[in-house]
């Protein structure tokens, strides 16, 4: 894709006001990036009949697309992105992954370091759960990475302290592909004590975000990277984790997506 599309992809992500429903509900009935920002306010509102971006996120986009210091932040995003050899991957690009499809909650534009190869496997697990999980949980966390790995799938996590790091680690050791979403720029390791698996990820496996680089971690961050481990999976074991841990909302997400939820207390 070119760098003007790519551009207008990650202007579009900027607009405050227009979040990922919104902008997905755009490209929907514009058809690509390119008609978005072709289009009049007044056709895009003749096209969205049945209201799925409103009249008033239309205008804050009509007017986003105008406006010069975000087209120049969008810009310093792919110099920045560029220069630490971060991908930017768009919905129209092939390599977006195909199991977002469908979903509009999804983000448009991906921050990704690493080869993001989900499309080239036919089925990926996500393990998630405790950060002070016990020794029978961490042996959990590697039985069923081990068994995604021999079923030639790949696995998805976060890169959290427990099982998240467990499930990253065995996955590499057993030459597995895996993917750690974070909920912060690509750029940024968090935990920072995680810097070498954090690096061998890179290089053997991905690191993705719907956060641009330089972006530093907040705490409402995690439940929506959350939803992005979900929609990767086809099922999610979940080890160690109590009804009302931060991995519920991955749950939540499972039901809705209609991914598998593996229960492991």
């Amino acid at each position: 894709m070119d760098y003007e599309k790519k551009l207008k992809y990650i202007i579009l992500t900027l607009i405050k006001g227009v979040g990922c429903v919104s902008q997905n509900a755009l490209l929907d009935i514009c058809g690509n990036i390119e008609t978005c920002f072709t289009l009049s306010k007044e056709e895009i509102h003749e096209r969205d009949t049945l209201g799925k971006v409103g009249e008033h996120r239309i205008h804050l986009f009509s007017q986003g697309r105008e406006n010069k210091q975000i087209r120049l932040e969008a810009e310093a995003i792919i110099k920045d992105s560029i220069d630490k050899g971060i991908a930017v991957i768009t919905r129209e690009d092939n390599e977006y992954p195909k199991r977002f499809l469908g979903l509009g909650d999804m983000p448009i534009a991906l921050y990704v370091k690493g080869k993001l190869k989900i499309n080239d496997t036919s089925y990926s697990a996500g393990v998630i759960g405790a950060r002070r999980c016990t020794q029978e949980g961490k042996r959990t966390a590697i039985e069923a990475t081990v068994k995604a790995v021999n079923k030639n799938g790949l696995v998805v996590s976060g890169m959290a302290k427990g099982i998240d790091s467990y499930a990253h680690t065995a996955a590499l050791k057993t030459n597995g592909y895996t993917i750690a979403v974070l909920g912060n720029g690509p750029d940024i390791c968090y935990p920072p004590e995680h810097q070498s698996l954090y690096e061998e990820l890179i290089k053997r496996g991905c690191i993705l975000s719907e956060y641009p680089p330089g972006t530093k971690a907040r705490s409402y961050m995690f439940p929506l990277r959350n939803r992005i481990i979900a929609a990767l999976s086809d099922e999610v074991f979940v080890i160690e984790a109590g009804r009302n841990s931060g991995t519920q909302t991955t749950v939540e997400n499972c039901e809705k997506y209609g991914r598998k939820v593996v229960r492991i207390t």
